[in-house]
């Protein structure tokens, strides 16, 4: 059976990013007058020596429920209109102005213009580089750090936020805000180390934080690298998200932005960080093992042996790490949430070898989890329907474990597969995932299999088998036709159902089965 690769932590699709902090005086002009007078009165009252100061009442930014994979960013129908505003202060060179009031001596000033800066770069990119070359970066980290005040604080991570999704500034901003972010906010927001506290952290400033961190997460495997090695991160991430589950805040906003930093840097982490799988060390034939033999997960449980408390890196690949997802598929109502569950988990599982039999093992056998991963393929949300079918894919590749999967899985894919291709949002690879498992799992158990062939079945595969509309799907339809009725007990099973055998074994089904031989 052939199943495409993991969903990439990698793919990108439409940013998002820190909700805008707009006024609500409703004295203040509307527009690019607004901006216009913000930047205005800040200089005017930068150049008072002993002036007073009134700053702008600022709203909590609003929050938005839409996500996407995989930087974030917020959207916001304000965005259109802010983009000409931000282009209109850039051509009167009103950023390095409002760079230097950051270090303003009154706090109010300090306020204000850390806030017209997040505005300004909200998706404004040329905005986003013009702070850097300001020093905006290296001001906001400062003062993110020095200032008692907490409405600075959120404005200043809001803003580190929105400048991290420039794929530009991604490399300056890992390696400088990364160990400050880190040491600063989230461990002592997590309660990680007892050795800090909170320091009456904002929960805004955390989530900030971590939509920041977030969006590095994604860029290049040196930066994935640098953020495994970071002392404390991932520790202070699983401990932050265990801690909502245990108090039943599991889709508290950071929770989303935590495990979606898990999620990317569990990322081809086989290749890049092979010390993580340094306790495993087969001893009998690993041609065997790789082909994923009756007895291969009872060997590789063998030879794993974990550390009772995870430390760092080693978190990603700990069974209590694993839980930790699992627990949140049990638990969590937001797809953002789940996708990136399944999507760490989907990581994990994606070679072919004794890692992903291990860790497959882990999920299905140790840690029971097939009972939260099945219902959600059926979720009516695209992508969290792709990235299960995948990880329930790679799982279903370790033979040993078919039988149980077939009795947790084949009850939802065979619902799913009757519905025809709405059922899965006409999308091509995740109606060819499905039809793979299924084959795979009907065949490795015929007694479990016979219970799920129906009529309806056989007669939605066979519409599809016929549909090139869906080149991978339909394939995959071809296969399962054809291989019931090679199977003697499935093939008695279906004339018993009065079909016919050319519904199995045709031109379409005999030429897709032979194109597998070449």
């Amino acid at each position: 059976m052939t199943v495409d690769p993991l969903y990439s932590a990698m793919a990108i699709r439409n940013v998002e990013e820190t909700s805008l902090a707009l006024p609500t005086d409703n004295k203040l002009s509307m527009g690019q007058q607004r901006v216009l007078d913000q930047v205005r009165t800040l200089n005017r009252s930068h150049s008072k020596k002993n002036g007073s100061f009134s700053p702008t009442n600022l709203q909590d930014p609003t929050e938005s429920t839409s996500f996407q994979f995989f930087p974030s960013n917020r959207m916001s129908r304000h965005s259109n209109s802010t983009s000409s505003y931000g282009t209109t202060v850039l051509l009167l060179g009103g950023i390095c102005p409002l760079v230097a009031l950051l270090s303003s001596s009154t706090s109010a000033v300090t306020q204000s213009a850390s806030a017209a800066l997040r505005n300004l770069v909200f998706r404004d990119h040329q905005n986003k580089l013009e702070v850097q070359q300001a020093g905006g970066l290296q001001q906001a980290l400062h003062f993110l750090t020095t200032t008692d005040c907490t409405m600075t604080q959120r404005h200043l991570a809001g803003l580190l936020w929105n400048m991290s999704s420039a794929d530009e500034l991604k490399e300056e901003i890992l390696a400088e805000a990364l160990p400050v972010l880190t040491e600063s906010i989230i461990v002592p927001f997590s309660s990680w180390s007892e050795s800090t506290n909170n320091h009456n952290i904002h929960p805004d400033v955390f989530y900030s934080a971590t939509g920041c961190l977030r969006n590095l997460s994604c860029a290049q495997q040196e930066q994935r690298k640098r953020m495994r090695e970071c002392n404390g991160l991932i520790d202070s991430l699983m401990m932050y998200v265990r801690s909502c589950v245990a108090e039943d805040k599991p889709d508290d906003k950071s929770v989303e932005n935590c495990v979606c930093i898990l999620h990317n840097l569990t990322y081809q982490l086989e290749e890049e960080a092979p010390q993580c799988f340094s306790r495993f060390h087969p001893t009998t034939d690993a041609s065997s093992v790789k082909n994923g033999g009756k007895n291969t997960d009872v060997f590789c449980c063998s030879l794993w042996e974990e550390d009772y408390n995870p430390v760092g890196v080693a978190w990603l690949t700990h069974s209590k790490g694993v839980q930790i997802y699992l627990n949140l598929l049990s638990s969590a109502q937001k797809d953002s949430t789940l996708e990136a569950c399944c999507g760490a988990l989907q990581n994990l599982t994606a070679n072919r070898g004794l890692v992903s039999i291990m860790m497959s093992h882990t999920i299905v056998q140790k840690l029971g989890g097939l009972q939260y991963i099945a219902p959600l393929l059926q979720s009516p949300n695209p992508g969290l329907q792709k990235t299960a079918m995948s990880l329930v894919g790679n799982l279903s590749r370790t033979i040993s474990m078919q039988s149980i999967m077939a009795l947790h899985i084949l009850p939802d894919l065979s619902v799913l597969l009757s519905s025809g291709t709405k059922g899965m949002a006409n999308c091509d690879q995740t109606m060819a995932t499905a039809c793979h498992v299924l084959r795979s799992l009907i065949l490795a158990d015929t007694v479990t299999g016979r219970k799920f062939i129906t009529k309806h079945l056989v007669t939605s595969l066979a519409d599809l088998s016929e549909n090139r509309l869906f080149q991978k799907a339909s394939k995959a339809a071809s296969l399962v036709l054809y291989n019931l009725w090679q199977q003697k007990s499935l093939q008695s099973t279906v004339k018993k159902l009065g079909m016919a055998k050319s519904l199995f074994v045709n031109e379409t089904t005999r030429k897709d089965h032979m194109s597998l031989q070449v």
